[in-house]
């Protein structure tokens, strides 16, 4: 697998154009290693739990736990018949005193805070721990165990940041989303469509494409303080490393999306397009497929260039 290009960027106003202009990840050294959080999960393996316990204000998190059959990954059984995994509410504190409690244990379960916003759960974070670079933009936090989230893939810009523990993460171009046997894409575990692959033990005789897909992986290795730009849609799987990780991440909308509210939202429309399409004989289909490579990608040419503006319609440009 080829290694994510990587970047000595500094934080500020220009780096968040920077990255919107680039059409494949790159990884960013050190970007937050001067926070005060990441110096304190570097200071002892629990040492990020007693610095986020200073702004628990008592608000619950949703926590995931896999099953022993899931060997660490939070995805779904063999079977493909329910999920590897179980979901419960809890307190930040009595998420952290389950983490500590699995610390000496070999072998233990599975366990991550999910998708938890750090303005409700943690407010104060960010007033210590502040990124220039995206103002106004919320993030999230993920914290927990030796846990791996399969192949899945975001709609919005993501910055993600290590920072306690090391995370590695594995990286698709979206051309790749044949080769990944994508699961249900409304049964998912938390949204977002996941592969059916196990990533630690690949079934090539079952998900034969799974090798090609491999092939053209990309892979980045993160130490606390790093971050890593993922573009929309590529589709990445995650492994926190630590028997203690925390991940921040910042997602903010595609430029021409956030400025229309009137417009759906992609992964709406995608799902319409499929129910619709499905209905249709294959032929069909095909004859749609040209419709959609020509209106909707427009590769090739702009559909609307020999029609005089006023009358562009739907084919205007909003960008």
């Amino acid at each position: 697998m080829k290694r994510v290009e990587s970047w000595l960027a500094a934080d500020g106003p220009q780096l968040r154009e920077r990255l919107e202009q680039r059409a494949e990840p790159v990884l960013l050294k050190s970007l937050v290693a001067h926070w005060p959080a990441v110096q304190a999960g570097r200071a002892a393996a629990a040492g990020i739990c007693d610095y986020l316990a200073r702004f628990d204000r008592g608000v619950e998190v949703f926590a995931t736990k896999t099953r022993a059959a899931a060997r660490g990954v939070m995805g779904y059984n063999d079977e493909l018949t329910d999920f590897a995994f179980v979901k419960a509410r809890m307190t930040l504190a009595e998420f952290i005193a389950n983490l500590r409690a699995y610390l000496p244990m070999q072998g233990a379960p599975a366990i991550a805070a999910q998708c938890a916003k750090v303005g409700e759960v943690i407010p104060g974070f960010l007033d210590e721990n502040p990124l220039p670079a995206l103002p106004g933009v919320v993030p999230n936090f993920w914290l927990g165990n030796a846990l791996t989230v399969p192949v899945h893939h975001d709609h919005p810009h993501n910055l993600a940041c290590v920072v306690a523990g090391r995370r590695r993460f594995t990286l698709f171009a979206p051309e790749q989303v044949g080769n990944l046997y994508i699961g249900p894409l409304e049964h998912t575990p938390s949204g977002a469509p996941i592969s059916v692959v196990h990533p630690q033990a690949p079934d090539f005789e079952r998900y034969p494409r799974y090798r090609e897909a491999l092939a053209a992986a990309r892979v980045a290795d993160m130490e606390p303080g790093d971050a890593l730009y993922i573009p929309p849609l590529w589709f990445h799987q995650v492994e926190a490393l630590e028997k203690v990780n925390l991940l921040v991440n910042y997602w903010w909308p595609v430029a021409g999306l956030a400025e229309d509210a009137q417009l759906p939202s992609p992964a709406n429309a995608l799902m319409q397009a499929i129910k619709v399409m499905n209905a249709l004989p294959q032929p069909q289909r095909d004859a749609w497929a040209a419709m959609y490579g020509h209106y909707i990608v427009q590769r090739e040419q702009e559909p609307g260039a020999h029609i005089p503006a006023p009358w562009h319609g739907a084919l205007a440009r909003r960008r």
